[in-house]
């Protein structure tokens, strides 16, 4: 059985200011408001507040049930983004704390979900403006905001399953294009059959081209590199064709398909020279914008047709081809949107004419890293 992802967005409980117990399972969270993620945790004018109303810890909880039996399975939380610091819990067991607003992260859950009965994830969350943390410790000329503001999932996958997928288009002007695809494998043990990782370039229906290998693993983290070559035809992304393809990458233990993992490429070669920018080896004048991920009344906390919203004015209202996602990484909804919209994006890490100690440079070497890792 391939993986499962099930939304945690709905029927979260928001308690306001935390206090001491209220991230323990038998806490009475009766009083508490029901409200939907992404959520803010405090609401605003549009026209003037104080930063500072939103710069407290405060409590979130989601009580649930395993939506299937995870026997041989293993279960991931999966948060895509919470400002500033979160300390989560799950039936009053610490998994951990992420400081950082704007990069996913997740925890796994095997050891201490209930496979039946009532399960309470806490998550405590402090957005206040911590100078350990990036953007933090100068002056910024933008706010944070604070709450659980983009969605959670619950993930359940296979004992090993594909962890991330990287594909990258090589020498995509000349005929002999390909696609290196290089996924990242996570086990715990060895499998019970031999592995096989199949992957395969896809347009529609239609397979452009495939590679498999055996998979020699006796548990832990590995990476297997395939090659998608004899492509064939294919059209460049373009400003104005904003063509893509999918790869497909599949895990089979024996004969059985145990995870699929698909992820999205363009074949374009994008070039900046002492002539100016040339995308496909035509000049092209990059014409682009700044965008923040701030609304009115609810700061960052808007969901994915509003986050794609932002990417069509852009392109179509105010005739953008490219974007700079200033100060920090910012939802996949709208980068996703940019690459079937045809829009360019310079994406930063979190920071504004700032750096901090070494803990702080740590935070921000990270950043990087799981920017890229998610937004290759």
């Amino acid at each position: 059985m391939a993986r499962s992802v099930f939304p945690l967005d709905r029927n979260w409980l928001y308690g306001g200011q935390a206090v001491t117990g209220c991230t323990d399972p038998a806490f009475d969270d009766s009083g508490f408001e029901r409200v939907t993620l992404p959520h803010t945790n405090h609401t605003f004018s549009w026209h003037g507040f104080d930063d500072e109303e939103y710069q407290f810890v405060s409590v979130y909880r989601r009580h649930f049930t395993l939506p299937e039996e995870p026997k041989k399975r293993r279960v991931f939380v999966d948060f895509e983004g919470v400002m500033t610091a979160a300390t989560v819990t799950l039936n009053g067991e610490m998994l951990g704390e992420h400081r950082g607003g704007y990069t996913p992260f997740s925890f796994e859950i095997s050891e201490c979900v209930r496979s039946d009965g009532d399960n309470v994830l806490a998550v405590e969350v402090d957005s206040t403006e911590r100078a350990d943390i990036p953007p933090f410790g100068g002056k910024l000329d933008y706010l944070t905001f604070g709450g659980i503001y983009r969605e959670v999932s619950l993930r359940i996958v296979p004992d090993t399953f594909i962890e991330n997928v990287f594909a990258k288009p090589v020498d995509v002007l000349r005929e002999n294009r390909r696609v290196e695809v290089r996924c990242s494998l996570n086990g715990q043990k060895a499998p019970y059959a031999p592995l096989t990782l199949n992957a395969e370039l896809r347009s529609g229906e239609r397979i452009l081209a495939s590679e498999s290998r055996e998979v020699l693993s006796e548990g832990g983290d590995l990476v297997v590199d395939l090659l998608l070559s004899d492509i064939g035809p294919i059209e460049l992304w373009d400003t104005e064709n904003p063509k893509l393809y999918e790869v497909v990458a599949r895990l089979h233990e024996g004969s059985r398909c145990t995870d699929e993992y698909v992820t999205r490429v363009g074949f374009r070669e994008a070039r900046f020279t002492p002539d100016g920018f040339f995308l496909n080896g035509r000049r092209l004048k990059l014409r682009g914008l700044n965008r923040h991920q701030t609304y009115p009344y609810v700061g960052a906390a808007m969901p994915a047709r509003v986050q794609w919203r932002d990417a069509l004015i852009l392109k179509h209202e105010l005739k953008c081809n490219v974007v700079r996602t200033s100060h920090y990484p910012q939802s996949a909804h709208f980068l996703d949107c940019c690459d079937e919209m045809g829009l360019l994006v310079f994406e930063e890490i979190p920071g504004w004419q700032h750096i901090g100690d070494e803990g702080w440079k740590a935070l921000a070497c990270r950043d990087v890293e799981a920017m890229i890792r998610r937004d290759w």
